[in-house]
């Protein structure tokens, strides 16, 4: 079995207390007696912040991410040709409703990418005359831009 002797140290604090009350015999506490440490009062208000500055500091780090990552010259859709690109409409949208236009499209030499640039005057000259189904030719070629 061992011993241990446990000898208490005087702290730093004592020893400045000491020093300083035999070296001044004035009444004033020394800084070290103080209740309030200003390190910890300021210490204390930077910890109550920390959450805060984690959700700006995330924040900032996520929109710097997204925009490095919008930098790059991701790939595009590559668009299909005009048949396929109408057949699908048509699937979603009811049979026949876009594969008629088909004929002329070819005709007029019409590509996917040229919808989106298309005036109504020209979808009319084309036999587009129904409103929603120009907007939805526009609006669906965009995927591809």
């Amino acid at each position: 079995m061992h011993l241990v002797k446990v000898t208490r140290k005087s702290s730093l604090s004592d020893e400045f207390t000491q020093m300083h009350h035999s070296s001044h015999p004035s009444p004033s506490p020394s800084p070290l007696q103080s209740t309030s440490s200003p390190l910890s009062h300021n210490y204390s208000d930077y910890n109550s912040d920390i959450p805060n500055r984690s959700r700006s500091l995330s924040l900032t780090s996520d929109h710097s991410l997204l925009s490095q990552i919008s930098d790059y010259n991701l790939p595009k859709k590559v668009a299909p040709n005009m048949k396929d690109f109408l057949e699908g409409l048509d699937k979603e949208f009811g049979d026949g409703k876009f594969t008629c236009y088909l004929p002329i499209f070819e005709e007029q030499e019409i590509r996917v990418s040229h919808l989106i640039t298309l005036s109504d005057s020209e979808y009319i000259l084309m036999g587009v005359t129904i409103i929603g189904r120009r907007q939805t030719l526009r609006n669906e070629a965009k995927k591809y831009e």
